[in-house]
C-alpha cells in the first residue's frame, strides 16, 4: 500500500487537515523526519507554506535551497502556498524591523513574493498552487495523492516544443524532462557532445550543478533506450 509520508516536524494546521482527510479517502499516512519536502507520496513531493512562511523563506533565500533539493531529488514537484499575502505581510511586517516608509516596504515585499512565485513556475521543473487556506491546502495534496498511483490516460497535446536556443544540441536535450537550456549548455560545456554525454555515468553527470541523480538517471535512459519516448 502507498503511504502519504509526512514530515514528523509538520505540526501545523495544515498537517492536521492533510491527516484527516488522508483518512478519509483511505490514504495511508504517517509521520517520519524528511530531508526534503513537507509531503511525500511514492515520486511526488510538496513543499506547502502558508503564505506567511513562503514571504519568509524568500526573505532567508531558504526557499531555493529547499527548491534545489526538491528538483535534484524528485520526479514531480508541487509548491502549495496557502493564505492572502496581505496576511503574510501584517505578519511579516510585526516581525522585522526597518527603516523603510511602510508604504514602500510593503511594495518591495510585495515584488518579491509574487516574483518568488514567478521564478518557481519559470526556472524549475516544478508546478505552484496558491489556494487560500490549509483545507483547501490539504484538499490538494490528497487528491494529488489519491490519483497518483493509478494507470491514467494522460493528456499530452502532440505540440513539438518551441526552438529556444540557438544551438539544436541543446534544444534536443531541452525535450527531456528537467533539463532547462542551462542545464542542457552545461551538459554540452562539460561532455562536448550528446554521444558523450550519452556514454557518461550518472555521478559524471551529477557534477553538474542543479542536476541530481533523478534527473541524471532520465536523461542517461533518454538517450539510451530503444523505445519509443514522448516528449
Amino acid at each position: 500500500m502507498h503511504v502519504l509520508r509526512i514530515d514528523s516536524r509538520e505540526e501545523s494546521e495544515l498537517s492536521e487537515r492533510v491527516l484527516e482527510k488522508a483518512q478519509a479517502l483511505n490514504i495511508k499516512a504517517e509521520k517520519e523526519w524528511l530531508d526534503i519536502g513537507d509531503y511525500v507520496f511514492n515520486s511526488v513531493c510538496f513543499e506547502a507554506k502558508s503564505s506567511f512562511d513562503f514571504l519568509q523563506s524568500i526573505m532567508t533565500k531558504r526557499l531555493w535551497n529547499q527548491m534545489d533539493n526538491m528538483d535534484r531529488a524528485f520526479d514531480d514537484n508541487l509548491v502549495i502556498v496557502y493564505g492572502s499575502f496581505d496576511a503574510a505581510f501584517r505578519t511579516y511586517a510585526a516581525h522585522t524591523k526597518t527603516t523603510m516608509d511602510k508604504r514602500a516596504y510593503r511594495t518591495l515585499l510585495h515584488r518579491r513574493f509574487y516574483g518568488s512565485m514567478g521564478r518557481i513556475i519559470l526556472d524549475y521543473d516544478c508546478n505552484l498552487i496558491w489556494c487560500k487556506d490549509a483545507n483547501t491546502a490539504a484538499e490538494i495534496i490528497c487528491t494529488v495523492c489519491k490519483m497518483q498511483p493509478h494507470d491514467r490516460e494522460v493528456y499530452a497535446p502532440r505540440i513539438v516544443k518551441r526552438i529556444t536556443t540557438t544551438d539544436l544540441r541543446a534544444d534536443v536535450l531541452c525535450t527531456i524532462k528537467g533539463v532547462s537550456p542551462k542545464k542542457a549548455e552545461d551538459l554540452l560545456k562539460k561532455f562536448g557532445s550528446i554521444m558523450e554525454i550519452g556514454e557518461a555515468t550518472t555521478e559524471e553527470i551529477c557534477e553538474i550543478e542543479g542536476i541530481g541523480k533523478v534527473l541524471a538517471a532520465r536523461i542517461i535512459k533518454t538517450l539510451h533506450t530503444e523505445n519509443k519516448m514522448e516528449i
